[in-house]
């Protein structure tokens, strides 16, 4: 008999007032009261369950599906559907397009980049929003590792713009009729700043070069405008998402100088362009205590079961990896404890750690991600120590997981 999620007994106007006060608190507090599979209010799941998570994400474009765009506008997600066949076509080539040797030869450039971002913080001694400049370095790192030697132009920055403009739309758990979600001067915004965006795309894809992600894109048979879709959704995830990874994990290791000491110790002792055991643990302990992408939402295609749990007809589905992340059977009874070393014997079965996602909508990105989040650590935490000089108590949950209202000063080593 399938088990249905346990109630929290909250209307949805109730938990839309007690989400938006605390979004991540709520979805916790919901967790330790009621149990691993929650419903939040009427036609809203929570699944903290690893096995139901893990059915989940990999039956999506057929059982659950991802159901709405970039801002919101909603598509149907199914696999047999064109748009998504397009999409998942795109997926696959950006995948077979991030390979070792074109990664190795990308870490050489971006070690250049982050050295010389290390020198200007340490001339500046104080950084008013480390975040900034990060996004900065990861928004060119994916440019040039997608355009070869082509010139991007202006693509950094139309990127950022077009962030700005669709972060206030999903933002919002309120969702108004797309008809009059239309006719906000917001809404209205956020297509200039897309059409903007595509339009310097085609503009770099019609420029003289070579190289690059976008080869592997164009050879594996899809158009201009497919590839111009991809890389705007590619774009603005490696705009903010590997710079929030490397923002939170600077903060980790101000708050803990051991262990900002055993990572310094193990980068100088290491060979040249070698990441040690030790940094990849931090890196990993970071990603599992603050996930960028802190929630996957999906939507159930009729009634589901997963894992032995009862899925409502067109429930949204919320799998929170800050939330499953945190969880002592997995990870132990210090789970909300930065602990770097018990990943030396942890190995996390699957669907309990889920930074990158999982299952056909997992994070193509991952290979570019882990290179620029290993050399931008190695560079910095090598060279440079790091002390916050504030930082809100709550993160930043509008979109990424962020540090709110970040300050650090820093010191070489």
């Amino acid at each position: 008999m399938l088990r249905p999620p346990a109630p929290t007994g909250f209307s949805p106007a109730e938990f839309l007032e007690r989400y938006e006060q605390d979004r991540l608190g709520t979805l916790g507090s919901a967790v330790r009261q009621h149990g691993p599979v929650v419903q939040l209010a009427e036609g809203t799941v929570l699944v903290n369950d690893p096995a139901a998570a893990q059915e989940v994400l990999r039956r999506t474009n057929t059982d659950f599906l991802v159901t709405s765009t970039i801002r919101r506008d909603e598509v149907s997600g199914v696999r047999d559907d064109p748009a998504t066949q397009e999409w998942m076509r795109g997926r696959r080539a950006t995948q077979r397009g991030m390979s070792p040797d074109p990664l190795r030869e990308h870490r050489r450039w971006l070690t250049s980049a982050a050295d010389a971002l290390c020198r200007q913080w340490r001339t500046a001694g104080d950084i008013a929003d480390p975040l900034l400049g990060l996004e900065q370095l990861t928004a060119r790192s994916f440019t040039t590792y997608c355009f070869g030697s082509r010139d991007a132009g202006p693509v950094p920055a139309r990127t950022a713009e077009l962030l700005a403009s669709i972060t206030p739309l999903i933002a919002s758990p309120f969702q108004l009729p797309r008809a009059l979600r239309r006719l906000l001067p917001r809404y209205r915004r956020s297509v200039r700043a897309q059409n903007a965006l595509e339009d310097e795309l085609r503009s770099a894809l019609a420029r003289p070069g070579s190289g690059g992600l976008v080869d592997a894109l164009t050879a594996s048979g899809l158009g201009t405008e497919a590839v111009v879709r991809i890389l705007v959704s590619s774009g603005l995830a490696s705009y903010r998402v590997p710079a929030a990874a490397v923002t939170w994990c600077l903060v980790a290791l101000a708050d803990h100088p051991r262990t900002a000491e055993a990572c310094a110790r193990a980068l100088r002792s290491a060979e040249a362009g070698s990441v040690p055991e030790y940094v990849r643990w931090t890196l990993a302990e970071t990603l599992r205590l603050w996930p960028p992408n802190w929630l996957i939402v999906r939507t159930a295609r009729g009634e589901q079961e997963a894992a032995g749990w009862r899925i409502p007809e067109g429930a949204a589905v919320l799998i929170s990896p800050y939330v499953l992340h945190r969880s002592a059977a997995t990870f132990g009874e210090d789970a909300d404890r930065f602990r770097p070393e018990r990943w030396q014997d942890l190995k996390p079965e699957t669907g309990t750690y889920l930074p990158y996602g999982m299952g056909t909508r997992w994070c193509v990105g991952k290979a570019l991600a882990d290179v620029e989040l290993s050399t931008l650590v190695s560079v910095l935490a090598g060279s440079l120590r790091f002390t916050v000089t504030g930082m809100a108590t709550r993160p930043d949950v509008r979109t990424t997981l962020l540090p709110a209202g970040l300050t650090m000063s820093v010191t070489a080593r």
